[in-house]
């Protein structure tokens, strides 16, 4: 009699066995799924902060064109379309957002030159980066 009344034991015991195993199995892929989410936000960072920097350099261009054209000028408001960027307009890619300032007088001595790009425009994902240069 012990040997028919292990069997049912065996069996009750593999069922467990199979729902620890699946658990487990479960417990690691939720485990890959979230670091694989943040690798990606991470890499997305990454990404915006070179694109914030790569604008903020084409700021700082565009304003010394725009003063060896016209030592008046001041600065701008200088809105980056997403196509612009090579991007399409969505909600995730709005485009940028480049401030210049040029302060000081063109003939009174040094002038500074203040670049501050965010890419994008909105605060939550924003990525700012920012120059100044003394101008001759």
């Amino acid at each position: 009699m012990s040997v028919r009344s292990s069997r049912p034991r065996r069996r009750g015991l593999t069922s467990v066995a199979v729902l620890v195993l699946l658990f487990v199995i479960a417990i690691v892929a939720a485990s890959l799924v979230r670091v694989s989410v943040a690798y990606h936000q991470r890499t997305r960072s990454n990404e915006r902060s070179l694109q914030s920097e790569l604008l903020a350099d084409a700021g700082v261009d565009r304003a010394l064109a725009k003063i060896a054209a016209d030592p008046k000028y001041a600065g701008e408001r200088w809105n980056v379309s997403a196509e612009a960027l090579g991007s399409a307009a969505t909600d995730e890619q709005q485009g940028a957002v480049v401030t210049i300032e040029v302060s000081g007088s063109p003939g009174g001595g040094p002038r500074k030159l203040r670049v501050q790009a965010d890419y994008p425009p909105d605060p939550p994902r924003r990525a700012r980066s920012s120059r100044e240069i003394m101008l001759p």
